[in-house]
């Protein structure tokens, strides 16, 4: 009689969770990419600075607010990332939640707006499951 001739559990478990790492963080990195994409180039950010496209970050703890400038590197925050982790994706530009949401009334300083928002976050939602059965069948399965 002679041994187990089949796959190696072992083996087959540490591929699938290296497809799975992969899988996410492909995804992840498009979606970052989705999120950040300007209207001019096919998005729904605005842009005058761009700042606010450049201040999209992936990260395992929730986005701070802040002042630019922003770098728009959204790798460091895609390498740690695995499995069964919270991510968070988020803009850290102090007005992007007016941006994206709109914004009726007066600011600090008495200014008065009434301004539609650009719905960029939820349209980049709405994408991610084609996302990530985009980046499925691009790994095909490897």
């Amino acid at each position: 009689m002679t041994g187990w001739a089949g796959i190696d559990p072992a083996a087959w478990a540490g591929s699938a969770n290296a497809i799975m790492t992969g899988l996410l963080r492909n995804s992840v990195q498009a979606l970052a990419e989705e999120a950040s994409k300007t209207i001019p180039n096919g998005g729904r950010v605005p842009v005058k600075t761009g700042d606010l496209a450049r201040s999209v970050v992936v990260s395992l703890t929730p986005p701070t607010v802040k002042d630019g400038p922003f770098t728009g590197d959204i790798t460091t925050g895609i390498a740690g990332i695995q499995p069964g982790d919270t991510i968070y994706l988020g803009w850290q530009a102090r007005y992007s939640a007016r941006q994206n949401f709109g914004f009726v009334g007066e600011d600090s300083l008495g200014r008065t707006y009434a301004q539609s928002g650009f719905g960029f976050a939820e349209a980049a939602a709405a994408k991610w499951d084609s996302i990530v059965m985009a980046e499925a069948a691009r790994l095909g399965g490897r």
